[in-house]
Formats: structure tokens, C-alpha cells, sequence
């Protein structure tokens, strides 16, 4: 009997109010969770996970590492460079998709939560089964 696994998110984001409400609002809806506060932090983190996130979500502007740099590393590891990745930001980057290397997803902030779970619905359940 196969059972059925809890879909893992990553969570990267410089403030903590806000990994506290995207855990809040993904735990609720049956999501695990991992949370990193730059992009130094998560790349250290997924090189030791052994079940990598199905889903990163990821802040664009952070200290120590930005999003830009993480997805530029990110994109240099084999084991992590397929990993999707949806961008949380509050920067008017016209060109964001490229820059952040074509993510699944890019979000405005402040983020409102129905298209949070719209968007992970999207992904997770493309054809709504």
C-alpha cells in the first residue's frame, strides 16, 4: 500500500513575519514546511535534506544571499536545480522572469493569501483531479 506523502515546501524569506504566515497558512492546508531566511541559509539547508521541497518559495530581495543569486546558484547544482521555484517580491522588475531565471511563478507582495493557495493549487493539481 502506497501512501500518499505530504507535499514540502520551502519557504525563503529575510522576515520572519512572514515565514510565520506562509507556515501557518501552509501547515493549515496540509503542507510540510522548511523555512531559510536568506539564500546562503536555504542552498546549506537543501544540500543536506534528504527529501529535497517539491516547491520553493522565495523572497527576491534579502540580505546575506538575494533571490537573484540564489536562483544563480541554485541553477549550478544538479540535485536542486529542477526544483520550481515561485518568487515573492515587492520590486516592480518588468523583467523579473528573466532575471530570476524563468520561475514558476512570480508574486507581488503584500501577498494576499487566496492567490497564494491558488497558485500551489495550479502547481500541485494542474488538471484539478
Amino acid at each position: 500500500m502506497q501512501t500518499l506523502q505530504k507535499k514540502l515546501i520551502l519557504i525563503v524569506d529575510d522576515s520572519l513575519d512572514s515565514q510565520n504566515l506562509l507556515e501557518l497558512i501552509f501547515t493549515s492546508h496540509g503542507y510540510n514546511v522548511h523555512r531559510a531566511s536568506n539564500g546562503s541559509e536555504a542552498l546549506l539547508l537543501l544540500k543536506e535534506l534528504s527529501i529535497l521541497p517539491d516547491l520553493i518559495m522565495l523572497d527576491a530581495q534579502m540580505p546575506v544571499m538575494d533571490g537573484y543569486q540564489f536562483r544563480i546558484e541554485q541553477s549550478k547544482i544538479d540535485r536542486l536545480k529542477n526544483i520550481p521555484v515561485v518568487v515573492m517580491t515587492g520590486d516592480s522588475d518588468r523583467h523579473m522572469d528573466q532575471n530570476m531565471l524563468e520561475p514558476l511563478g512570480v508574486m507581488i507582495k503584500p501577498l494576499k493569501i487566496q492567490s497564494v493557495m491558488n497558485t500551489l493549487s495550479v502547481y500541485f493539481n494542474p488538471t484539478g483531479s
